[in-house]
């Protein structure tokens, strides 16, 4: 799906982003380095300070770009066939593999993307508002819950015996879409009562149940991804989907540490003037100026949809790396692994991992005067005794589990 496509029924200011770019750089020019490479005075083990994180896309469980592809009935058709592979690739199986892997781990921390609460109502009754530029808006209003993988996900931890606590002031509520769905005959004849089908994503901080927690917030990003869907000629849905980040202070023994976790847009690999990577630049930029503020040491994890290959034209990893974020990967202990996390097969049943980027991410920026000690991490989903009962991967990212250990 090309970004024009997505953009192309709707206004989109090209110029105003332009301007955000330019900011964007010189700002990541501007922004002081961290003292991540400072080595400091000799320290005793007492002022070791660690955190043990975790980031992992949920994956909604289809492709969700496939609702621009043509279907011979229609968007209705297309958001049914997505629901049916959504319903395949079975979150309450993957959660079950997801806790075992946290098990496994057991981090302090666990950024979560792609959060769904999947909801329908039957008959579809949405409410069709008409927009200033002739689009139209389906108001999201379906209240019987298909699928919560918050839900699922915290209790198969429960099940296990692990205390995750969901910090509930650092959840993003992101994008909520709803779009009507029906099944159709060859002759695009209905088959089923039309339904509407409503999609909330959000971003979860999880925190281990012993730590203390506290300053937790969220935000949404005020550049976002302008979506439309044309129904038939002269009717156009549209909607905005947004994405944010949250934020918490976690004091683990004796340091408090600052940890945000996010979900990019997801940027364009192929072409690098395309309005998506100029959207996921603001975001970035956004996301910088928020969060650097802190005195804290600061962990930022999540997917950020842009790699550190020179070759990849999504901004993301760039701006991070130039406001003085340090990734951590690079500074692993233990041989050579690209720790590629993106992405498996639609359906997760590729039988051997097929990644090909590392776009799951934890960043670090640490007070000056810190000393950065030996880091372990690990990419975390990849092993085929880590999938699910049924031989499904638990999701199409991998996770990245990383602990963070220096001296102050």
């Amino acid at each position: 799906m090309e970004a024009a496509e997505l953009l192309s029924h709707r206004e989109f200011d090209m110029g105003k982003l332009i301007n955000i770019l330019f900011y964007i750089i010189i700002a990541g020019l501007l922004v002081p380095f961290a003292g991540n490479a400072q080595a400091g005075p000799g320290k005793g083990p007492a002022d070791v300070a660690k955190i043990e994180v975790m980031t992992q896309n949920l994956y909604v469980g289809a492709n969700v770009f496939r609702l621009f592809e043509p279907a011979p009935c229609g968007p209705a058709q297309s958001v049914f066939e997505l629901f049916e592979t959504v319903k395949a690739t079975n979150f309450p199986e993957r959660a079950e593999a997801i806790a075992d892997i946290v098990q496994r781990n057991r981090p302090h921390v666990i950024g979560l993307q792609e959060v769904s609460l999947i909801r329908s109502q039957t008959p579809a009754d949405g409410a069709i508002v008409p927009n200033p530029d002739g689009t139209f808006t389906y108001v999201p209003n379906a209240t019987d819950v298909e699928f919560d993988y918050l839900e699922l996900l915290v209790n198969a931890l429960g099940a296990r015996g692990l205390d995750y606590v969901v910090v509930a002031g650092a959840t993003a509520e992101d994008a909520d879409v709803e779009l009507p769905m029906a099944s159709y005959d060859d002759q695009c004849n209905l088959t089923s009562i039309p339904t509407d089908l409503r999609l909330s994503d959000r971003d979860v901080i999880l925190v281990r149940g012993d730590l203390v927690t506290a300053n937790a917030m969220n935000a949404n990003f005020s550049v976002n991804l302008p979506v439309v869907v044309p129904v038939v000629p002269g009717f156009v849905l549209a909607f905005e989907f947004t994405r944010g980040f949250g934020a918490v202070d976690v004091t683990v023994g004796k340091y408090t540490h600052r940890v945000v976790n996010t979900h990019l847009e997801v940027g364009d690999r192929n072409d690098p003037a395309s309005p998506l990577n100029l959207i996921q630049g603001a975001q970035t930029f956004e996301l910088i100026s928020e969060v650097t503020g802190t005195a804290l040491p600061l962990t930022v994890v999540g997917d950020f949809n842009s790699s550190p290959s020179p070759l990849d034209p999504r901004p993301a990893y760039a701006l991070m790396t130039l406001s003085g974020y340090l990734d951590l990967w690079n500074v692993r202990q233990g041989p050579f692994d690209p720790g590629y996390t993106c992405c498996h097969d639609e359906a997760l049943r590729n039988e051997a991992p097929v990644l090909d980027e590392r776009i799951d991410l934890v960043f670090s920026r640490l007070p000056g005067d810190s000393e950065l000690l030996p880091i372990q991490s690990d990419v975390v989903g990849v092993r085929t005794n880590e999938k699910t009962a049924s031989g499904m991967w638990p999701s199409d990212h991998a996770g990245v589990v990383t602990t963070l250990k220096f001296k102050r």
